[in-house]
């Protein structure tokens, strides 16, 4: 009687304890929650181009040192216009009416289009290319044609057909103005494309940031989403209850609204790299919500609140462990010498670890209530009694236990060749990379390119102003570049008198630096691959250098924003290749110590390696190369896709270590692990999946190089990693299978 008195006093001083914890819990639940929210509302998007490059590589510190000097083309507006023939004088008033409306518009600095070129009279002075009112249409061809010849100021505008002609419209550089100048400038379009005379498009690159910030703000509201709705069908399924797959919610919502609300409080704006964190976080939130569940329903019929206490502490580590994994992915792009991508590392990784502790922290909570109502009890209990079977999956396993050395034996040389062909991938980065093929605002891009000239500016800056030096400096790069589109202050033709110094402001900017002690030598070009613009700008610095006339001249290397950024990506890929190496040790290291086994480590990483090797290689093999956003998307991949791997490793650990690993064990916890890891990978592929209805091309590039990685990832933990464990692991797995023959 005494004996059975002590217990229940014990008995209730645990559940005493309970009781305080989980009040404690709540506090902590409620203080992270309202960090969260009152986060939220200083959340901003950062769609600035340049800031993706901002860093101390060399090339761009060469790029700022020139843009300091001369008049950038980053805010300038391009006008498109197209008819059957330019030369046709009713075409001419139309474009004319346009491009005058336009430089009323508050924000808009100048136009630069064939009716800004002025050419040499008959009686020696200056007159307008294009004459008010315009001659008939055959002398106007002729006058267009005759001085297109000569001027490479006019073949930069207009074509050689006369079918398509641009007009530049620079821009003030303020955000507001800016915005509103976009709206009116869109606006006068439309009403121009009314008129049918003619059609005029917009472009530029202040119309690609507009579109960009609107597409942050829509992938962000999209892409999460897709992924509690995902995360939602996915575990209703898998766990066959409506009711059963709302408990995984809490968890992940509340994970992403602490992530968004850290970005605010830390001043952090969300860009085209780092809109897919808060996504991430929300998946993986969701991911470790179904490993809780899923232990919480094998816990049977104990006490709620101990029930959940031991389903979570059991799934704990690994959910500890792969958030650690994960986040180490993103610290070591912290080592980046770009700005964005080191600031990138840094969220990445601070907000995964709070994230998995507002995960086991919320689950805690929500499970141990639920778990008090008998409805939710019931549907434990369904679930304990029919656990899910992992559909077909269940078969790989079976497979690779059958055949566990063919098996390690193809993956280890599949992986070794697929990491040769992955180091042959080259750089590639074009800003237009950021819009979809098919995106009316890129093809408007290509129709300029292909119809009128080349939006890919080489630029040359040289101390001094001679017509001489500027003319010898052309000549080299024309001769390289095989371009009768080389231009600098000595070949501008139809200024004003007194040569450039009679030039708009806004011209001569781009042209000549403030002081005039500088010019500017520049080439557009047809950007083709990272690698083809920086051997352009090589080929260019190697003639300049090798011109007897220019011996002596201080002339600086060639830059401008695509070879800049192809020369930054280059080296942030050289990074991200250096980074992957890191995690891939600090993940062995990390698993040696978590199971005692340095063997166990090294074993884990051929299935953890192979996706990104696979997809890697592919990249290099299609001739695709590598992108930021793929090089970005390959490296937090490798660190999502060991959290598979972990869970499976745990599952082997709670079943009796790794010290024997006999067969009956192994089959058992992969038959226990398979149902969980194909439920999660489903989460994984079909969240990332809706990144395909992403507005932003990078965003959607990085979703489905991740979604493949997480594809062969599951097939690699399924398939693989059983394989090699049996194979490579303690030799008592063999063994025992032969005897059991």
């Amino acid at each position: 009687m005494a004996r059975g008195r002590r217990s229940a006093r014990g008995l209730a001083a645990g559940l005493s304890f309970l009781r305080v914890r989980f009040g404690h819990l709540w506090l902590l639940f409620a203080a992270l929650l309202a960090l969260g929210v009152s986060g939220l509302p200083k959340v901003t998007f950062d769609n600035a181009l340049l800031r993706f490059f901002e860093s101390d590589f060399p090339a761009y510190a060469e790029f700022v040192e020139v843009s300091r000097d001369f008049e950038s083309d980053s805010n300038d507006v391009i006008l498109l216009f197209e008819a059957d023939d330019l030369a046709d004088p009713v075409v001419l008033e139309a474009a004319s009416a346009v491009l005058l409306e336009a430089q009323f518009i508050d924000g808009v600095r100048a136009a630069i289009s064939p009716f800004s070129i002025e050419i040499a009279a008959e009686d020696g002075r200056t007159e307008p290319l294009v004459p008010y009112p315009p001659p008939d249409a055959a002398r106007m061809a002729e006058r267009f044609d005759a001085v297109r010849g000569e001027t490479p100021a006019l073949r930069r505008l207009l074509a050689e057909d006369r079918a398509a002609m641009i007009a530049v419209l620079p821009l003030v550089a303020e955000e507001a103005v800016q915005a509103d100048a976009l709206a009116a400038l869109a606006a006068l379009v439309e009403r121009a494309e009314g008129g049918g005379e003619i059609r005029v498009r917009l472009a530029g690159y202040p119309v690609l940031r507009a579109k960009l910030a609107q597409g942050l703000i829509l992938d962000v509201i999209l892409l999460n989403a897709i992924g509690a709705a995902v995360g939602f069908v996915v575990a209703s399924i898998a766990l066959r209850s409506v009711a059963l797959g709302v408990l995984t919610l809490p968890g992940p919502l509340i994970a992403l609204v602490l992530c968004l609300g850290v970005f605010g409080h830390l001043g952090v704006a969300v860009t085209t790299v780092s809109v897919t964190l808060p996504v991430l976080v929300m998946i993986l939130a969701t991911i470790d919500s179904i490993h809780i569940i899923f232990e919480r329903t094998r816990q049977g019929d104990r006490e709620s609140r101990r029930a959940t206490l031991r389903a979570v502490r059991r799934i704990a580590a690994a959910c500890v462990f792969a958030a650690i994994t994960t986040a180490i992915a993103f610290a070591v792009l912290t080592l980046s010498r770009a700005e964005i991508i080191a600031e990138l590392g840094a969220m990445g990784a601070g907000v995964l670890l709070l994230s998995v502790v507002m995960v086991l922290l919320t689950q805690s909570l929500v499970l141990a209530a639920a778990g008090r109502r008998p409805y939710f009890r019931e549907k434990f209990a369904r679930v304990a009694q029919r656990p899910p079977s992992g559909w077909r999956f269940i078969h790989l396993p079976r497979v690779a236990l059958s055949q566990p050395r063919g098996v390690t034996l193809a993956a280890i040389t599949l992986l070794a060749a697929a990491l040769v062909v992955y180091s042959q991938a080259g750089p590639r980065y074009f800003v237009l990379d950021s819009l979809a093929e098919h995106d009316p605002l890129r093809i408007t891009f290509n129709d300029v390119e292909e119809k009128v000239s080349p939006i890919s500016m080489l630029e040359v800056a040289v101390r001094g102003t001679s017509p001489a030096l500027l003319g010898a400096v052309e000549a080299s790069i024309a001769e390289v570049t095989g371009s009768d589109l080389v231009q600098s202050a000595a070949s501008v033709a139809g200024t004003a008198p007194g040569g450039i110094d009679g030039a708009p402001d806004v011209i001569a900017g781009r042209l000549l630096s403030q002081d005039e002690t500088r010019a500017l030598v520049t080439v557009p070009f047809r950007y083709q691959s990272g690698a083809e613009t920086l051997a352009l700008a090589a080929r260019v610095d190697a003639a300049l250098a090798e011109n007897p006339a220019l011996a002596g001249a201080e002339i600086s290397p060639a830059t401008g924003m695509s070879v800049m950024s192809a020369a930054v990506i280059s080296g942030i890929l050289t990074e991200l290749n250096r980074g992957l190496a890191i995690a891939v040790l600090a993940v062995a290291v990390l698993i040696g110590l978590w199971l005692r086994s340095a063997r166990i480590a090294l074993i884990a990483l051929i299935p953890n390696l192979l996706p990104v090797a696979l997809i890697g290689g592919w990249l290099a093999f299609s001739g695709q190369g590598i992108e930021l956003a793929n090089g970005l998307a390959l490296t937090v991949a490798f660190g999502v896709a060991v959290d598979d791997t972990l869970h499976v490793l745990n599952r082997i650990r709670l079943s009796g270590g790794f010290a024997r690993i006999e067969p009956a064990r192994l089959r058992a916890a992969m038959r226990e692990a398979t149902p969980v890891l194909v439920t999660t990978s489903a989460v994984l592929v079909l969240g990332f999946g809706g990144s395909a209805f992403a507005a932003t091309q990078e965003v959607a590039d990085f979703g489905t190089i991740a979604t493949s990685v997480f594809v062969l990832a599951l097939f690699a933990d399924l398939l693989v990693l059983p394989a090699a464990v049996a194979f490579l692991g303690p030799r008592f797995y063999l063994s025992a299978r032969k005897g059991q023959r």
